[in-house]
């Protein structure tokens, strides 16, 4: 879902140009970034935060190399924080400190504390790495969800996972008034007749 557009003059003209901006120039390199990906998967299937910190940060590096800002901070930490209430629960998965430039994940489910998906760490990651560049670079200091945003952060995913272009879907969005939210049902992928 992407944040609703402020309402501010300057904040608006900056979420628009977000919104517009739906790819990143130039992108990392390929296979610096496979390979690096494919360590923080190992690192995550071995459980010890401080590997999946290492091979986190070897990411950070390369990015922030590409786009020459410095590399923000990371912390790697336990289970997701779960904020539950009647009719719905919230997880927070990772999120970006402006003022320290710090990254944090959590690489443990909320409930029952095993191992997050490697997908999902690694798009968390990601995630929070494009408002570390929103801020350091890109000249948008609010760093709003727009579907520029997430575009970009789809960008850099795929090229990490190295998914084939005939294999990557566009993101589809349903407008909802002011804001717009992915159609998943267009993202998922159809179950082969053998499933």
């Amino acid at each position: 879902m992407t944040d609703r557009p402020p309402r501010a003059a300057e904040s608006r003209r900056a979420f628009l140009k977000s919104d517009a901006l739906a790819t990143l120039s130039p992108l990392p390199d390929a296979q610096e970034l496979q390979a690096r990906a494919s360590l923080f998967e190992k690192a995550l299937a071995t459980g010890d935060g401080r590997a999946v910190r290492g091979a986190g940060e070897s990411i950070l590096e390369l990015l922030a190399r590409t786009y020459a800002v410095g590399p923000p901070k990371l912390r790697v930490l336990g289970a997701r924080p779960r904020d539950v209430w009647e009719g719905g629960h919230f997880e927070l998965f990772g999120d970006y400190e402006f003022e320290e430039k710090r990254i944090r994940i959590w690489m443990r489910t909320a409930v029952l504390g095993k191992l997050t998906s490697y997908r999902g760490l690694l798009h968390t990651l990601l995630h929070e790495f494009c408002h570390h560049l929103d801020r350091e670079s890109l000249g948008f200091p609010e760093t709003p969800h727009t579907r520029g945003f997430h575009s970009r952060v789809d960008d850099l995913y795929h090229l990490a996972l190295a998914t084939p272009a005939d294999k990557r879907r566009p993101l589809v969005w349903i407008r909802m008034g002011s804001v717009w939210r992915l159609d998943w049902s267009k993202l998922r992928s159809p179950r082969s007749s053998s499933s």
